[in-house]
């Protein structure tokens, strides 16, 4: 008995988990999964800031509380819907390794589902979405 070929996805969805993938460097990671004819998509973002102590991460975490929730908003509504809520999660203020200052990082764990028809809002979300990240790693800009 002959076992059925696994279907493949297309050129058009191989080029879009490539795309995205490259877009998820930036400041996170990707896991991916074909169902055709769709393209599965699971990310991670990560915003991160530098502060002088634990007391001052500690009183940053509101700030960047609310700036993860305005991410995953914008996020749902750039997208239309195509992203589904974000989960996101804080940690607590790690020192560096130095010992100078520590850092507080802010999660967001998110999935969609990427047609070819779908694909540039999604790519459009999620690019800005990582742009926000590095702005903030970078500049610690919270774009508010």
């Amino acid at each position: 008995m002959a076992q059925k070929p696994v279907p493949q996805a297309s050129l058009k969805l191989q080029a879009l988990q490539k795309d995205f993938q490259q877009i998820a460097s930036m400041a996170g990671f990707l896991n991916s999964a074909v169902d055709l004819p769709q393209l599965r998509l699971f990310f991670t973002l990560y915003g991160r800031i530098l502060v002088p102590s634990e007391a001052a991460g500690l009183a940053a975490t509101p700030r960047l509380q609310a700036w993860a929730e305005r991410l995953g908003t914008r996020l749902r509504e750039d997208s239309s819907s195509a992203i589904m809520p974000p989960q996101i999660n804080l940690a607590q203020p790690q020192p560096l390794p130095n010992g100078e200052g520590c850092f507080l990082v802010a999660t967001l764990t998110f999935s969609t589902k990427v047609t070819e028809n779908s694909y540039q809002r999604v790519r459009s979300a999620v690019l800005a979405a990582y742009q926000a990240a590095v702005a903030l790693r970078d500049k610690g800009e919270y774009g508010d």
